[in-house]
Order: C-alpha cells, then structure tokens, then sequence
C-alpha cells in the first residue's frame, strides 16, 4: 500500500527537532556508557594478567604461559628478559613439542 504524500506532509508537520535531539543525546551517552563498560572490563583482564605474570615471575625466571580465559579468548604470555632466556624459550617448546608427538 502506498502512502499518499498528505500523509508525508503531515509527518513532517509533527516533527519535533526538541524530541530529536532528546533522542540523540539518549543514544550517544548510551554508546558512551557502553563503551566505558568495556574499557573498564578490558582493564579488568589487564590488571589480572598482571597479577598473573607477577605471580608467576616469584617462581620462574622465563616463561611461556599459554591458555583460555573464562570468555574462551586466548592468553599468551610471554617472560623473557633476555635473548638467552628467549632462545632457551624456544627450544624448550621444540623440546616439548617433539616430545609430546613421540608419544602418539
């Protein structure tokens, strides 16, 4: 069914820019709200990431920390101070990697 263009008239008779802009002032602090909600959770996982990598560095020198989180998105960390402890990293991983295949 077509609208006729009286009916168009008339609409735009009753538009109301005040209420426009009530609605558009609802939205944007809507998005900012939203988004500060997920600064403030991104923040969150950073500072138990921290806590986490500062945990574990009072028990080992270099590491290779790999998991989920609770979300299911991945973590990786990785703790070297050095190229020697990156490269003793590295062939630990190989180490484990081929050990772990040797055994299927």
């Amino acid at each position: 069914m077509k609208k006729d263009s009286k009916s168009n008239d008339k609409s735009l008779e009753n538009f109301d820019p005040a209420k426009h802009e009530e609605i558009k002032d609802l939205t944007n602090k809507a998005i900012f709200n939203f988004l500060q909600g997920k600064l403030k959770e991104r923040n969150a996982k950073r500072k138990d990431i921290e806590a986490l990598t500062n945990t574990v560095q009072e028990f080992l020198s270099c590491f290779i920390l790999l998991g989920y989180n609770e979300e299911g998105e991945p973590v990786n960390i990785i703790s070297a101070h050095n190229q020697q402890e990156a490269d003793s990293l590295a062939t630990l991983v190989n180490k484990f990697f081929i050990h772990s295949s040797s055994k299927d």
